[in-house]
């Protein structure tokens, strides 16, 4: 039994991290599976003018790398000096080749792929300030508990991130040149974080730039979009512009969508949130 799928297990990441990434994993499956039980709510902080294609017409905004906040974003560092005097499995390759090669599958796998952006949270103060449009956005709640086709789908895209005080580079870089399949590299390079941002909470899309016939990008006001699922609830920033406010609640209205907003928990540092009538 995978005890890893004991929901009150919480180094349940660790776990899914030091197995799921291994060259010759046993297993895999089990610790996909580990990986979806624990993903059962999440939410996306935004602003008011991106409410439109989450609420009515249930499209996730994708970014590339070079467009995220976090400047060591999918970087692979490491001391490529220590890696070349460790023993390595290809002796042909020379000091100047791992060095080019090192690079290369970086950016190779930069240009790779999309990300898409979530909390496990809707009530984390540094998110609504920094994403929800200093608090005068929304944030969105998809929910997971179900098991329709579609939102199996999803969850094969869908990771949490890793939050470490040091790159699990030692990790990754030979298998760069071990000829391991860059799609999953590229999911273990995207997945550490420094943790000095796991305040976050972060959950991501991580996906192929050309996913085949998994799922099909949508190209509307000429950025990529994909089909994601029906808003649970969506929350409003306490700061929110009544008017902003009201045209959120009319659009929730056409897909009986609750609505709810936020506010200050006066005996506590907390946001909470109140249905919004």
């Amino acid at each position: 039994m995978n005890k890893c799928l004991t929901m009150d297990d919480n180094n349940w990441r660790n776990k899914f991290f030091d197995n799921y990434f291994k060259i010759e994993v046993d297993d895999e499956q089990k610790w996909l599976d580990c990986k979806n039980q624990h993903l059962t709510k999440i939410f996306q902080y935004t602003r008011v003018k991106h409410a439109k294609t989450l609420i009515l017409d249930d499209l996730m905004y994708l970014r590339e790398i070079k467009d995220l906040n976090d400047p060591f974003e999918g970087d692979l560092l490491y001391d490529l000096d220590e890696f070349y005097n460790n023993p390595i499995k290809n002796p042909m390759l020379d000091k100047n080749d791992i060095k080019n090669n090192f690079y290369e599958a970086n950016k190779y796998m930069k240009d790779l792929i999309y990300i898409a952006c979530f909390s496990e949270r809707n009530d984390i103060t540094p998110m609504w300030h920094h994403y929800g449009g200093e608090h005068k956005g929304i944030c969105v709640e998809y929910d997971f508990k179900n098991d329709k086709e579609y939102d199996k789908k999803l969850k094969q895209i869908l990771f949490p991130i890793a939050y470490v005080t040091e790159k699990r580079n030692k990790e990754i870089l030979p298998k760069i040149f071990d000829g391991a399949d860059k799609g999953k590299l590229a999911i273990e390079t995207f997945t550490n974080k420094s943790i000095e941002w796991e305040y976050e909470q972060e959950w991501r899309i991580i996906m192929l730039k050309n996913p085949g016939k998994l799922f099909e990008i949508k190209w509307y006001n000429n950025k990529p979009y994909i089909k994601f699922l029906t808003p649970k609830n969506v929350y409003l920033g306490y700061k929110i512009d009544e008017r902003d406010a009201y045209f959120i609640k009319k659009l929730c209205e056409l897909r009986n969508i609750p609505v709810y907003r936020m506010i200050k928990d006066n005996s506590s540092f907390n946001l909470t949130y109140i249905p919004y009538e």
